[in-house]
């Protein structure tokens, strides 16, 4: 008789209960639910201050292919090869050597720059962004690059503003 309930205790004992795993799964699913809204404003933030950190960094390579190839350097988004204000859209980065914000003649393309995501915004006061040989904006150009996240996250936007002289710095803004 003995045997027999030690070979019962061996087999009973192992792995978990019906009731044990309902109650784990529960806790689980009571603690994504608390921790689900925090996660997606967390995720939009990280989608934000990475586009903001690649849009910055290529501003900073447009105006040093500018200085470095003594020409001038356009970023914007282009339909139809001409600049345009649908900042959500591309970016392309291309050199643009009469000015005219347009990719035509000899003008070529340096690089692209993914759109932003569907429900975040970005918006910029001008169709282009234009370096000069000197590094500095070709025209009136400067403004601030205003990135927006959804209403409903309630999170602050973050700007961009470029200089006259070509210098960049990012900021939090209410603009949204």
């Amino acid at each position: 008789m003995k045997f027999i309930n030690q070979h019962y205790l061996k087999y009973h004992n192992n792995g978990f209960s019906l009731i044990e795993l309902m109650t784990a799964c529960c806790i689980v699913g009571i603690l994504l639910a608390i921790t689900s809204p925090s996660y997606s404003k967390l995720v939009a933030e990280n989608e934000r201050d990475n586009f903001l950190s690649l849009l910055k960094a290529n501003l900073v390579f447009t105006r040093i292919f500018a200085i470095k190839k003594t020409t001038n350097v356009t970023l914007c988004p282009l339909i139809s090869g001409i600049c345009t204000k649908e900042w959500h859209k591309e970016l392309f980065i291309f050199v643009d050597f009469n000015s005219n914000q347009e990719l035509d003649g000899e003008d070529y393309i340096l690089k692209v720059l993914e759109e932003v995501n569907d429900n975040h915004s970005l918006n910029y006061p001008r169709v282009a962004v234009t370096y000069r040989a000197d590094g500095s904006l070709d025209g009136f150009q400067s403004g601030s690059f205003i990135y927006c996240l959804p209403v409903s996250l309630n999170l602050e936007g973050k700007r961009i503003t470029v200089s006259q002289a070509g210098r960049i710095r990012v900021r939090n803004t209410d603009n949204c």
